[in-house]
């Protein structure tokens, strides 16, 4: 790197704000100056100066001796890994013998490793340098190397191949095949693990892997608890009250349906709601929520067990919350510009496709962007909020408030035959819970696990599934609300 003039130190420091520069007044500050060294090699880079006033940024120089220069030099060899860094030391005109020192730390490379500063890693959070936390610091050492920390082809500890929900797995071969993305003859196959071939989920020696059980899995939510997502309906444009919510504990091809149900549910105005490909009059087109819920599922990131995706819906706007990140050095337009896809979860991913969900790589988000435009609709908002990605697709109109009588939120729509056909479908057990929550509206688990002398853990079983096919649903709070029937038999 060339040798900075004064003039060009002015225009840095007096130009440059926040993340970029940071100006310690002299190098008695040297290890705190260091910590912010480190922070801009694992956020956005910048400059470092030493003879600045912090506050004023008036530029006054101090003395260098050759010590100064050995501590710097020391100082900078506790940067790991190792990174080729020098300082410069500019004259300061008309403060004879005063100098400033200079510093450049480059912008990260999102494939290595995190970097420390005498043991310890650093970031910066807009123009502060805060110790970086384990949480990210994992995080980044998994990024580094995503074959080596794969979450989705790790064995997944007391998973067996009984633990495999094969209803599940046969509907995803068949739709596959239909599609051409799986051979014909997985059709024939007869045991589980011959089924599993196809979506390269197994390990080395047939055993399960995470990405198995949470594609595929019969209870995943027993090996991870964070294999679940949350929906909601809140009333207005806030979460200060909800009208409807549902944590659903299921694979993620459960978890697609249980989305789309929800939003069929919320934001439906008219039309046949049977059928995807049809015309229909919705808040935000099917499409588009699918398009996002496959999103949403197939780049979440597992490693955070305390992180869960969300789908809220409000009076003007619908949320897809996604914990993870877009790809190191990537924000959406990249993908406007060259659709491709650079999945979290490789396998998840490419499961979900061969499955028959995904209808092509890397047209995600250009797809929901052409969708909503066709629409007539807003232009789909990303944020970004730590350790969460958030999709916004804003409603071209408001949705319509809850009417009295019939089912509770679908406007003017015709449902007898879905909900004859989610009545037909349901299981002896599931039908008994369903005739007390219709004959007791408001009656909790508690008072059903009573009624039919099962267990509570049983009974909720039972009411998700039929949340899931939307016939009934909860009001009020977890503690004092009960369950309500959303149609009529």
């Amino acid at each position: 790197m060339r040798t900075l003039t004064i003039k060009e130190v002015e225009r840095i420091v007096h130009d440059d704000e926040n993340r970029e520069m940071e100006a310690k007044k002299t190098t008695g500050e040297l290890v705190s100056g260091m910590q912010s060294g480190c922070a801009f090699l694992n956020t956005d880079g910048g400059w470092l100066f030493f003879g600045v006033h912090p506050t004023t940024l008036a530029i006054l120089g101090q003395d260098v001796a050759d010590r100064t220069r050995q501590e710097i030099a020391w100082e900078l060899r506790k940067f790991a890994p190792a990174i080729d860094l020098a300082a410069q030391y500019i004259p300061v005109p008309g403060r004879e013998g005063k100098m400033v020192i200079a510093i450049y730390f480059p912008a990260p490379i999102y494939d290595r490793t995190p970097y420390t500063y005498d043991g310890k890693p650093y970031f910066r959070v807009e123009n502060t340098t805060m110790p970086m936390p384990r949480e990210m610091f994992d995080e980044r050492i998994r990024l580094s190397n995503p074959k080596k920390f794969s979450w989705e082809l790790t064995a997944c500890e007391g998973a067996t191949l009984r633990d495999i929900d094969n209803k599940t797995l046969v509907s995803a071969i068949n739709k596959g095949i239909n599609k051409g993305r799986i051979p014909a003859s997985a059709a024939s196959a007869r045991s589980t693990v011959e089924r599993l071939r196809p979506f390269n989920v197994l390990t080395g020696k047939d055993g399960v892997t995470n990405g198995a059980v949470a594609l595929f899995g019969k209870e995943p939510v027993r090996f991870f608890s964070h294999c679940k997502i949350k929906l909601a309906r809140f009333e207005g444009k806030n979460m200060d009250k909800f009208r409807d919510q549902l944590v659903v504990e299921a694979n993620l091809f459960q978890q697609l349906e249980a989305i789309v149900d929800f939003c069929r549910k919320h934001m439906f105005l008219s039309g046949d709601q049977d059928d995807f490909d049809s015309k229909n009059e919705l808040t935000v087109p099917l499409k588009v929520v699918r398009e996002a819920a496959l999103n949403l599922l197939a780049h979440r990131t597992w490693w955070g067990e305390a992180r869960v995706p969300s789908v809220n819906i409000f009076d003007d706007r619908v949320e897809f919350m996604n914990p993870g990140a877009f790809p190191p050095g990537t924000e959406p337009k990249d993908f406007l510009k060259r659709p491709h896809s650079e999945p979290v979860n490789e396998k998840i991913a490419t499961a979900l496709f061969k499955g028959g969900e995904m209808e092509g790589w890397g047209r995600g988000i250009p797809d929901i962007y052409d969708l909503c435009k066709e629409a007539g609709m807003p232009e789909p908002e990303f944020d970004f909020v730590p350790n969460f990605v958030c999709l916004t697709i804003r409603f071209k109109s408001p949705l319509m408030p809850y009417m009295s009588g019939g089912v509770n939120g679908y406007v003017n729509g015709d449902v007898n035959g879905y909900v004859n056909d989610a009545l037909k479908s349901l299981t002896l057990s599931q039908r008994k819970v369903y005739d007390i929550v219709h004959n007791n509206p408001g009656v909790n688990t508690k008072q059903i696990a009573d009624m039919l002398d099962k267990s509570p853990r049983t009974i909720e079983k039972h009411l998700t599934a039929l949340r899931m096919k939307v016939l009934i649903e909860h009001k009020d709070s977890d503690k004092t609300g009960g369950y309500y029937p959303l149609v009529t038999k």
